[in-house]
């Protein structure tokens, strides 16, 4: 054993604990916790496979073995060979999750897209974004720190911008045919997934994430613009992926009538309403844009308000993901997520691997896909649809 490599004690455990899970899904309905007590931990032949693995690493790897990262390795393996969504986290990586549900972020309070190869494209500015007064929608900002968007390309471009809170970052920026250089100081923001526009007599809420954060501010968009006097709402879901079912299901609450919102189907069968909602809902006509990216609580937001009978969707069809997935914290501050139910929608009828179609079908060429967020209804056929739909006069 070579010094201070650490491996048989943690890493041999963590195999060890891989191959016991592995196994509970032979072992018809017996408990994990059971396969801990009584007879030895694993099979001889998988005690076995684990010293042959030990003694090859002893003998002839070159370098010596890092015991936390082969256990964190040895876990994340294990969720590996489940379904996609089932997943290992450091502790690390389960912090930055938890952040994520959040909405707690470091930047400066923008969202983008790329349109050129060149820059990224400001779509719009958070509410209390430090950016406000000095980069506005529309605005490109075609370098980060010195370094070109087209060179870095869109993730490096991204991450750049991000940073600790109450540094600097320099943009290069090009607003229509000037170009300039802008000081932006980055700060703690909570990005809540929710950005609002009126069009005509039609509110229009961009729905991107599903947080904590998310549901309040939900609110105020909806009821600030049913102050202003809308006659219609319509909830852009395309490219959500999904998020907190409490966050969706508070959501929907708002929205609809008194019946159920969504159930779960355990591996047993068994069907369970969570969610209900009140009496109290919002008595204006709605539409819901989808696409294929727009996926698990956004496909639950979409779908209940269709089953209501109190929206439109149009767009296409979105993507099917119709199971939740349950977070267990461990005892080092790990965690791990695996798949647990089925969930569905107030009918009952689950769309997992085949989605919710839409009312109105638009299709949309690949120079539309790639401006809609740009939130111009000339420019967006889907967005056109959806408002023309609840009597959109511009």
């Amino acid at each position: 054993m070579k010094e201070g490599s650490g491996f048989s004690r943690r890493v041999l455990a963590a195999l060890a604990a891989a191959f016991m899970l592995g196994s509970i899904f032979t072992l018809g309905g017996q408990k994990l916790w059971s396969l801990w007590q009584g007879a030895p931990s694993v099979s001889p032949e998988m005690a076995a496979k684990i010293a042959e693995l030990e003694e090859l690493i002893d003998t002839h790897y070159l370098f010596d073995v890092d015991a936390e990262d082969a256990a964190n390795a040895a876990a994340a393996g294990l969720s590996d060979a489940l379904d996609q969504y089932s997943i290992y986290r450091t502790p690390e990586e389960y912090e930055a999750f938890q952040d994520h549900n959040n909405g707690d972020m470091c930047g400066i309070g923008i969202t983008v897209s790329q349109y050129e190869e060149d820059a990224l494209t400001v779509l719009y500015l958070s509410d209390g974004s430090p950016a406000e007064g000095i980069l506005e929608a529309g605005d490109e900002i075609v370098a980060v720190e010195g370094q070109q968007v087209a060179e870095a390309g869109y993730q490096q471009a991204v991450s750049l911008v991000r940073g600790t809170a109450g540094t600097d970052v320099r943009l290069t920026v090009r607003r229509g045919d000037e170009i300039f250089d802008a000081t932006v100081t980055r700060a703690d923001i909570v990005d809540t997934g929710i950005h609002g526009e009126i069009y005509g007599n039609i509110g229009y809420v961009k729905v991107s994430a599903f947080n904590n954060a998310t549901p309040e501010a939900f609110y105020n968009t909806v009821y600030d613009q049913i102050d202003a006097g809308v006659e219609g709402l319509v909830f852009d879901l395309r490219g959500n992926g999904g998020g907190l079912l409490t966050s969706v299901t508070g959501m929907l609450d708002f929205l609809l009538p008194e019946g159920d919102l969504v159930s779960r189907t355990d591996k047993e069968g068994k069907t369970t309403v969570m969610y209900t909602s009140g009496a109290s809902c919002i008595d204006l006509p709605m539409a819901v844009l989808v696409n294929g990216s727009t996926a698990s609580a956004a496909e639950l937001f979409a779908c209940d308000l269709q089953e209501y009978g109190v929206a439109v969707v149009v767009g296409t069809q979105t993507y099917g993901k119709g199971v939740m997935q349950t977070t267990y914290e461990l005892s080092d501050g790990s965690s791990l997520t695996l798949t647990t139910d089925y969930y569905n929608p107030m009918s009952g009828q689950n769309y997992n691997g085949e989605g919710v179609t839409p009312d109105i079908v638009v299709e949309m060429t690949e120079e539309e896909q790639e401006n809609y967020r740009l939130l111009d209804p000339e420019r967006d056929p889907q967005l056109k649809a959806a408002l023309e739909a609840l009597g959109w006069t511009a």
